[in-house]
C-alpha cells in the first residue's frame, strides 16, 4: 500500500510511533485488587463521551478525562491509570492540572481546583472484553487504588 503524493513506505505499525512520542498502555503486573482503596477520582469522560457509555478500540489513540484527589484530599503528583482484566492489566502514567471548579465546590476544599485530567494515550492491540479502570496512587507498599468503574474494549 502506498500514499498518494508519497513515495515513501508507510510506516510498519503505528505503535512504535506512537511509543515515541505520546504516552503509551504498557503491560501492569502490579495486584491492584489487593490494593488498599484510597483517594476520590472520576472518570467522567473517555473520547468526550460519557464513560458509562464509551467503548475503546484496541490499536488506537484514546483520551481519558476525569479528575483525582489522593487519600489526603489533595492533588497527587501524578497517578497510574490502570486497565485491569482477569487475563492481562495495562497502564498509562497520568497527571492532573486541569481546573475543575466543580470538584472544589462539591468537596468544599478549594485544594482540588487543579484536580482534572486529560490524558491522550496509546492504547494497543489489548484482548477485548471488560475491564475494571483504576487509578493507582503511590508505590510499593504505600499504593492505594481508585475504582473507576469498567470500561469495554473491542469494535463497536
Amino acid at each position: 500500500m502506498t500514499l498518494a503524493g508519497c513515495y515513501r513506505q508507510p510506516p510498519i505499525s503505528d505503535e512504535g510511533i506512537a511509543a515515541a512520542t505520546e504516552p503509551a498502555f504498557a503491560p501492569y503486573a502490579g495486584p491492584v485488587s489487593d490494593l488498599p482503596a484510597g483517594g476520590r477520582c472520576s472518570l467522567d469522560a473517555v473520547d468526550g463521551k460519557p464513560a458509562q457509555q464509551a467503548r475503546v478500540r484496541p490499536r488506537g489513540w484514546v483520551t481519558f478525562g476525569g479528575w483525582m484527589a489522593d487519600a489526603a484530599d489533595a492533588v497527587p503528583d501524578g497517578a497510574t491509570l490502570v486497565l485491569n482484566a482477569a487475563a492481562a492489566s495495562y497502564a498509562v502514567p497520568i497527571v492532573a492540572g486541569g481546573e475543575r471548579p466543580d470538584v472544589a465546590q462539591a468537596f468544599g476544599k478549594p485544594a482540588l481546583l487543579r484536580s482534572g485530567y486529560n490524558q491522550r494515550a496509546w492504547l494497543p492491540a489489548i484482548q477485548p472484553g471488560s475491564y475494571r479502570v483504576f487509578l493507582v496512587y503511590g508505590r510499593d507498599n504505600a499504593a492505594s487504588a481508585c475504582a473507576m468503574g469498567t470500561l469495554v474494549a473491542g469494535a463497536p
